[in-house]
């Protein structure tokens, strides 16, 4: 499928619960309605990275489960889905700059001295994501993430994921 990042990014966006309910590794529902903690997390990176297959079999029965105690939900979520996904079948360039545009918009948030570098301490706040990977990023060791530092590092992962499956390609932000 072209656009199966769409899928697999779609697919991220079901309930975290889900995953806690199955009994996952690393995975527990907390009751600040959180989610698992980032050690948790990490012990299920690092799970999914010796047995990939297996993670991806448990989030499709995972969707799957969801799908069918909320069908309706689910019904209304594929079908936007699908139209998401012919609307960027249509005009690939709108969304790689909606995309785009998206990212400047949360880099700008996450900066907010306005040096146009995003320190550790502002990732914490506002891109917790990025501090799990920030060393990785940070290619120059200076202790700032740039815009071209996260688009370099987008680049470099989705080189080395070339290899296991069919990807897209990452959009020029």
């Amino acid at each position: 499928m072209k656009h199966k990042w769409l899928v697999i990014a779609a697919a991220s966006l079901f309930p975290m619960a889900v995953m806690a309910a199955e009994g996952l590794p690393g995975a527990t529902v907390k009751s600040d309605g959180k989610g698992p903690s980032a050690e948790q997390r990490q012990a299920r990176m690092e799970a999914c990275k010796a047995s990939p297959e297996k993670c991806r079999a448990e989030r499709q029965a995972q969707r799957e489960k969801w799908c069918a105690e909320n069908a309706e939900r689910c019904k209304e979520f594929k079908a936007k889905m699908a139209k998401r996904m012919e609307q960027c079948k249509a005009n690939p360039e709108k969304c790689r700059a909606e995309r785009a545009a998206a990212f400047d918009q949360r880099f700008k948030r996450a900066d907010t001295d306005g040096n146009g570098m995003i320190s550790r301490a502002e990732a914490e706040k506002a891109m917790p994501r990025l501090v799990r990977r920030f060393d990785r990023i940070d290619a120059n060791k200076d202790g700032q993430v740039t815009r071209e530092e996260m688009t370099a590092a987008r680049k470099a992962h989705f080189e080395r994921r070339k290899g296991d499956k069919p990807v897209r390609e990452p959009s020029k932000i």
